[in-house]
């Protein structure tokens, strides 16, 4: 079932926001539903590395998945027991992904996005695995996703919207 997963604001550098607000104000979309989308995204391109991920992280800790996942759920990463067996990962999807410094991006609020449980747990762990705070980790996927798509996704769009020359 989905839920609502808060998360207060993201950032994004200055190019990014206009770029989000140009294709929010052309498809219809707003911020957060944007955001929302880049999330489950990344999470479903990515879903077999946060699985591999989440199991890992139970073995680790001894848990069966039912018990990791109630966990996660109710509690988050914080509720979880310590450590039985150390592990090592490997491979991090986002390692590449650099944020500019803080004072030089803009901060947009954002209060909640709505996922999927399995998206929420498998969130909660990345972020945990990745070693960045949630917010950080959120604006890391969204520079990735308009990196990887302004160009043949969205800007397409976007010009169409300002000419009706299409072909």
């Amino acid at each position: 079932m989905a839920q609502q997963f808060t998360l207060g604001y993201y950032y994004v550098s200055p190019e990014d926001n206009e770029r989000m607000t140009t294709f929010g104000e052309v498809s219809g979309d707003s911020l957060n539903t944007l955001v929302t989308q880049y999330i489950r995204g990344w999470i479903g391109r990515k879903r077999d590395y946060y699985l591999n991920l989440a199991k890992l992280d139970a073995q680790a800790r001894e848990l069966t998945s039912e018990q990791w996942v109630d966990i996660m759920l109710g509690e988050g990463t914080k509720g979880l027991p310590p450590y039985k067996h150390q592990i090592t990962v490997e491979g991090n999807p986002l390692r590449d992904v650099a944020l500019v410094p803080v004072d030089e991006m803009v901060k947009r609020q954002l209060n909640y996005v709505v996922l999927a449980e399995q998206n929420i747990c498998l969130l909660r762990i990345a972020v945990l695995y990745d070693g960045d705070s949630l917010v950080r980790y959120v604006s890391r996927i969204v520079k990735e996703h308009l990196q990887r798509n302004w160009e043949t996704l969205y800007l397409p769009q976007v010009q169409a919207n300002k000419t009706k020359v299409w072909f």
